[in-house]
Formats: C-alpha cells, structure tokens, sequence
C-alpha cells in the first residue's frame, strides 16, 4: 500500500512539474525569433525510405521541443523521475515518449531497439545524455545506425543571445527572449558494421564530425541572418 501511495505521489508531482515547465516553455517559444526550416530535411530523409535518428547534445535540447513540433517523433528519455517529466512535456508538443529502463547497459539498449525499431520513423535522442560526460557519445546511437540500419540525423542549435549554465554537466543553453535561433540539419550518417561492435571509436569520430559540422552550420545560418 505504501509503495503504491507513494507511486501516486511521484506521479502527481511529474504533472505538477511538468505543467509548469509546458507553460514556460509555450511563453518562452512565442518570443524567439526561429528559423527552423532545415528541419524539412528531417522529413525528406523519411519520404525516402530512410528511419531516422536526430541526434544533438544534450545542452541543445530545450529550445527543440517548441521548435520541432507538429513531428511525430519518438523521444528516447529515461524511466526516472527527470524521465517521465521529460515524456510528459514530449506528449504535449506531440512527441511520442519511450521511457527506457535505468540500466543502460544491460536491458536499456535492447528496450530501445525493441520500442523503436520497428514502430517510428523519427527518433529523437540526444548524444550524451543523460548524464554525460559533456559530449560525449553513447554508444546505443551508434549501434542502433551499425546493427539496425538507422540513419543518423546531426541537428544542431544556434542563437542570436543565450543564457549558458555552466554549472550543469550539460552546460544547458537557453535563447533569451526575442532572441534570433536556428535549427540546423546536418547530411545523414549511415553507420556499417565492423566487428563486433565494442571498439566504436571509428564511429564515434565519424558522428563528432557530423555534429561539428552541422554546429558550424547552425551558427552561419544565423550569422547570415543578421545582415
């Protein structure tokens, strides 16, 4: 009884939580000057037959929740606390949440293969999260493209005036209002297999310099826009 109490607790303060930042959130978009319209890349990776991972660091993600909305993509998050208020702001800009079990490394993969391989054509994660190290790819992006034949998607973000917490791990960039911000996609990333998947250092260099690249992009795009 006590377990379940306690279930109805945690579950009512991920709404509360996650009300209150959906609201931030929606006010804090409508004042951001966007130009997202790279994120069509998204769209005709799929229209040509490709499943696509987006992928981009963790310290982006924020302002991609308003910006990419209206996308019927899968957000890969974890069964936790930060998890589930994450799935429930992901379910309000009409995102599809996959809430992974906390063991990464034994049946979190495999719950990610088993919940998106087959069911989406849009995946959404970000490269080092949850908990980092600060860009530092995980591995179960790379092993999704090598051994199931998902196409990566490097997405990154730019912005005209930003508040960066420097404190986090992630070192989390938030646009400031009416600040100017730019999505940016990047060319796809489509992984072969070698081996038996546990060096991935080839791949890893291969993604960072995707993500690089398309980091560099996101930022001539906005220099562009202002002139």
């Amino acid at each position: 009884m006590a377990e379940r109490w306690r279930q109805v607790a945690v579950s009512i303060c991920v709404r509360i939580v996650a009300g209150g930042l959906i609201a931030v959130l929606w006010l804090w978009s409508a004042l951001l000057r966007k130009d997202t319209k790279q994120l069509d890349k998204l769209d005709r990776y799929i229209a040509d037959g490709h499943q696509v991972l987006a992928v981009f660091w963790h310290g982006k993600y924020l302002p991609l929740f308003p910006l990419a909305q209206g996308r019927n993509a899968v957000v890969i998050t974890m069964n936790s606390f930060r998890g589930r208020v994450i799935g429930s702001i992901s379910k309000w800009f009409g995102y599809r949440p996959v809430l992974l079990p906390t063991e990464v490394k034994g049946r979190g993969y495999q719950a990610l293969v088993q919940q998106v391989k087959d069911h989406a054509g849009l995946i959404a994660l970000a490269l080092d999260g949850p908990t980092g190290p600060y860009h530092r790819i995980r591995s179960g992006a790379l092993h999704l493209s090598a051994f199931h034949g998902v196409a990566l998607a490097p997405v990154g973000v730019a912005s005209s005036r930003k508040l960066v917490l420097s404190s986090r791990w992630d070192k989390q960039e938030a646009p400031l209002p009416f600040s100017r911000v730019v999505v940016a996609v990047g060319d796809m990333i489509e992984l072969t297999q070698a081996g038996d998947g546990h060096d991935t250092t080839d791949w890893e260099t291969t993604v960072m310099k995707g993500m690089d690249a398309v980091e560099l992009q996101a930022e001539k795009i906005l220099v562009g826009t202002r002139q």
